[in-house]
């Protein structure tokens, strides 16, 4: 009944199928001969290359084949580019473009291969204990003076000035000539004019306050703060009253928080000029007496006479009452400091109530910062106030332009005094 079922067909397939019997093109192996490979079992097709039926190698049959061909395309090809380029100018450009970019690469390799870092040494900061000030003016100003203590060394790219290089042979300076590459790091991509020198920094006098003056001599005292912070070392010093026949006694000027360093500098150039006598600022919060500070004044740091105060309240107080020296600070009215404080009632001078005051008594002009002005402790204990007044109206003045920089605003109280 189930002698032609699935399973007896199955069984007689199994035993239909005989070691080497082909079928179809494929030959069937049974597990009873010896293990082989799977891929063995499966058809192997074969086409033979063209070169093997014409009984050449491959390289031989591609070159008698398709030589010609390529000769005919490098042919047409060139054809084509003498008809774009009759005169050669295309490919004159092309060469000539190449030649540039490889000379900057290699100008490039050279440069870097130059300032690279040789050893572990070459890559550390200048040294901190120095300072690096430049520029024509600065170095020949800072090398007339004795402010500083004593001059290292100084570099130069190209020819040097004769009257800086008098200078520096009196005072037994160490020439090195070096590339403006070094002069850039040296001075923080400054404008150097290719000299810088190196040299102690400035150490200002830390000052107590202002003492009393002799007008027939033309000397002033003035007290130093000793080493122990307790200790007053008494100083005088000459101020500019015979080449200033328009004043009779000192004019000095003190900074209270101008953070700028080019405002500064500014200030101490104007200042110079017009024939302040000598400048006090705020250590602690005042630029410092810096290289670019030296470079905005254009040398003038280096003559003119600048003291710290760290205790601006007491410098006010018995300079006032042992030096009987005035003084007049700026303010503005639009601004923080608001015209009819108490303290202020009686002491507002106009801008042209200044002119002759250097001839009635010793003077401080007191400057503070663009933003907020001079602060209202010292304020309170100036005996003068003063505001230079607005040349249009200030109701249609816009408000990002309503005051001038503090630079120029000092400029013109200085020049109003004397």
């Amino acid at each position: 009944m189930w002698k032609y079922g699935p399973s007896t067909l199955l069984l007689r397939r199994s035993y239909a199928i005989r070691s080497g019997v082909k079928t179809g093109g494929y030959q069937i192996r049974s597990s009873r001969d010896k293990p082989i490979k799977f891929d063995r079992n499966l058809p192997q097709y074969s086409r033979k290359k063209a070169w093997e039926i014409a009984g050449e190698d491959k390289e031989s049959w591609f070159k008698r084949k398709y030589a010609h061909v390529h000769a005919r395309e490098k042919r047409e090809r060139n054809e084509g580019t003498e008809r774009r380029d009759p005169y050669g100018k295309r490919e004159a450009y092309a060469n000539k473009v190449k030649y540039k970019h490889d000379e900057e690469r290699s100008q490039h390799e050279r440069h870097v291969s130059q300032y690279k870092k040789r050893d572990d040494v070459s890559g550390l900061q200048v040294n901190p204990l120095m300072e690096y000030i430049y520029g024509t003016n600065c170095v020949m100003a800072a090398l007339k003076n004795d402010k500083r203590e004593y001059f290292n060394k100084l570099f130069f790219y190209g020819s040097l000035n004769p009257s800086i290089g008098k200078l520096v042979k009196d005072r037994d300076v160490t020439l090195e000539q070096t590339d403006k590459h070094r002069l850039n790091l040296l001075t923080n991509y400054g404008v150097h004019n290719n000299i810088v020198l190196e040299t102690k920094p400035l150490q200002p006098m830390e000052l107590s306050h202002l003492g009393p003056l002799d007008q027939e001599s033309g000397i002033m005292s003035l007290q130093e703060i000793g080493f122990d912070n307790t200790s007053l070392i008494p100083h005088e010093i000459p101020y500019n009253n015979k080449s200033c026949p328009n004043k009779k006694y000192p004019l000095g000027l003190f900074l209270d928080e101008v953070t700028d360093p080019h405002n500064v500098g500014a200030i101490i150039r104007s200042a110079y000029f017009l024939g302040v006598d000598f400048i006090v600022m705020t250590r602690k919060n005042c630029a410092p007496l810096s290289p670019v500070v030296d470079k905005t004044s254009s040398g003038a740091m280096e003559y003119m006479p600048i003291y710290y105060v760290d205790k601006p309240l007491q410098f006010f107080t018995k300079s006032q009452s042992e030096g009987g020296w005035a003084f007049i600070t700026s303010y503005l009215s639009a601004g923080g400091n608001v015209k009819g404080q108490k303290y202020m009632e009686g002491k507002i001078l106009d801008k042209d109530d200044l002119k002759g005051k250097s001839n009635e008594l010793p003077i401080m002009l007191v400057v503070g910062n663009e933003g907020e002005g001079v602060r209202t402790n010292l304020r309170m204990r100036s005996d003068f106030f003063v505001e230079i007044p607005f040349g249009r109206d200030p109701q249609t003045m816009d408000h990002v332009v309503d005051s001038l920089n503090v630079s120029v605003a000092t400029a013109l109280l200085i020049n109003n005094v004397i």
